[in-house]
């Protein structure tokens, strides 16, 4: 979908899922690092346990469908050879603080003037402008800021972060898509333009319910945890857990009757539970005796059955139930399976292969996402997209051994 198109990628952390995506749509995506490699985001843990940054996990994750170089941007010579590839390219992608790119003279105003096709796109914690504009912030400042662990956990205990960066994995789609709708609004108009991507704002668009319903009503919404309103949805299986709402409704009801027969086919429904008044059912006007009541009565049975064995009974018995999966039920998931969500990458220099997700998107037509190589060693293709400048082997000892790239 992107094939032909170039990206430079001075990004961090917060911007790698951004690149990636471009990288797997088919554009040549090359990733800048210091010389000797990000160690920030090349963090573990690591390919056997062996602290390498070639071995960072994260890395290898969030960077395939790229090429990768090294090089100091804070040098003169440095600067010339970002000038020089940014004329050869069709987007710049970065995550620096704002305003130390133009103080390097390698900022949009910079470089538009020798390629006003440029589409530069930046992503910071708070936006380029703004009180906030120049406060440094990493993922969990970011989430908070942004308003969802104020929405996240049990209602009597502080809020709880989400165990991923988040606001990275949400900015970084954002900005790709807002990239992609650049390139193609460039079609039209001949130039480029610049990207301001927020992530605090990212963040907060995914909070719906929450920043909607004080807008509406003037009320915070409530930490729920475990629960969706007044009860439990989210209930202790024999091996883990499962998903399972006491809501009322035309089809929740019907839904809370058949786990009853099911429990009561396992000696395990109480008899007033099997005489309860379905019909009149209302989880809205329950006490919180009643709720407690049903939720032990409720959560006994599913306590003493695993979550395959309650998820394909709910599957035959139109059961609105569902298992919470971890990374390794995931990864063995039929349905994710049989769509061939999962490609297998080798690592030849680790002497071993790892599966990643793969295509997000699926199309019928030629040029679907797809993850087209591993991520790239520390300087892997220095010498290749170095020559495309007029660099040769000399030269390139050179700049190795003055630390530029």
């Amino acid at each position: 979908m992107l094939s032909g198109f170039r990206v430079l990628d001075f990004s961090g952390e917060p911007g790698h899922l951004a690149g990636k995506i471009l990288g797997d749509l088919g554009a040549d995506v090359i990733q800048l690092e210091p010389p000797g490699g990000d160690r920030k985001a090349r963090r573990g843990p690591f390919v056997g346990d062996r602290a390498d940054p070639n071995r960072s996990l994260p890395w290898l994750a969030m960077n395939t469908s790229k090429r990768g170089i090294t090089l100091d941007t804070h040098t003169p010579r440095g600067v010339e050879l970002v000038r020089s590839l940014a004329r050869t390219a069709d987007v710049v992608l970065e995550t620096a603080a704002p305003g130390s790119m133009q103080a390097r003279g390698i900022g949009y105003e910079d470089l538009v003037k020798a390629n006003p096709r440029l589409v530069y796109c930046a992503i910071t914690p708070f936006g380029q402008t703004g009180p906030y504009a120049n406060f440094r912030a990493g993922d969990l400042v970011t989430v908070a800021m942004g308003g969802n662990p104020s929405m996240t956990g049990d209602p009597d205990r502080a809020p709880v972060r989400c165990s991923l960066p988040v606001a990275y994995l949400h900015a970084g789609p954002e900005a790709a898509a807002g990239i992609a709708m650049a390139l193609l609004m460039r079609e039209d108009t001949g130039r480029g333009q610049f990207i301001d991507i927020s992530m605090q704002e990212c963040q907060t668009s995914t909070l719906i319910t929450g920043t909607g319903m004080y807008a509406l009503s003037g009320h915070l919404g409530k930490r729920a945890g475990a629960r969706l309103g007044k009860t439990r949805e989210i209930w202790a299986a024999l091996d883990g857990h499962i998903s399972f709402g006491l809501r009322s409704g035309a089809a929740r009801t019907p839904n809370l009757v058949a786990t009853v027969e099911y429990m009561h086919e396992n000696r395990m429904a109480p008899n007033w539970l099997r005489e309860y008044d379905w019909a009149n059912y209302n989880h809205n006007t329950l006490s919180e005796d009643e709720i407690r009541r049903l939720e032990e009565a409720f959560g006994n049975f599913f306590a003493s059955k695993t979550m395959r064995e309650l998820y394909e009974e709910a599957l035959k018995r139109r059961i609105m139930l569902a298992p919470c999966n971890n990374a390794g039920e995931i990864l063995d998931h039929p349905q994710l399976r049989f769509r061939e969500f999962f490609a297998r990458i080798e690592y030849p220099e680790f002497e071993t292969s790892f599966e990643h997700p793969n295509s997000f998107a699926k199309s019928s037509e030629e040029g679907a996402p797809f993850i087209r190589c591993r991520a790239p060693m520390v300087g892997e293709h220095n010498a290749d997209v170095y020559a495309e400048l007029g660099v040769d082997a000399t030269q390139l000892s050179d700049l190795a051994s003055s630390g530029i790239i």
